[in-house]
């Protein structure tokens, strides 16, 4: 069994080692830290990037040890965004890098423009069977 400050100095040394791959990859992204946090200020959970990314500190390692970019990032999770909508199975980062089969960005604006199609036709009919009871 581990002592209080064994425990403590872990601990230290796992958040410092997080903070550190979040500098590295803020940095490599030309983002400031100003509008980034720790989600719940646990270190080492959840991380945002403004209001646009959210990583956990397996996707930080990832990045940083890859110098995979913002933009690489942002059309991953804009990816896993939309798969996610259409119950398609999503991709963690390391997949989304290295090639993993996904499903075709003309394949999710279909699938868009159906459910757009669908929710107005939804409408039409509920407009045209509602009942005015006052």
């Amino acid at each position: 069994m581990c002592s209080q400050d064994v425990k403590k100095k872990l601990k230290k040394n796992y958040e410092d080692a997080c903070d550190a791959y979040v500098k590295a990859m803020l940095e490599s992204f030309e983002i400031s830290r100003k509008d980034c946090w720790w989600v719940a200020n646990e270190v080492g959970g959840v991380f945002a990037v403004g209001d646009m990314l959210f990583l956990d500190i397996q996707d930080i390692v990832y990045i940083v040890d890859n110098n995979i970019s913002y933009e690489d990032c942002l059309a991953w999770q804009d990816y896993n965004l939309s798969a996610n909508k259409f119950n398609f199975n999503t991709l963690n980062i390391k997949a989304w890098h290295t090639g993993a089969p996904r499903v075709p960005q003309e394949t999710f604006d279909k699938l868009r423009k159906m459910q757009d199609e669908l929710e107005n036709l939804c409408e039409e009919t509920r407009n045209k069977f509602k009942v005015d009871l006052f």
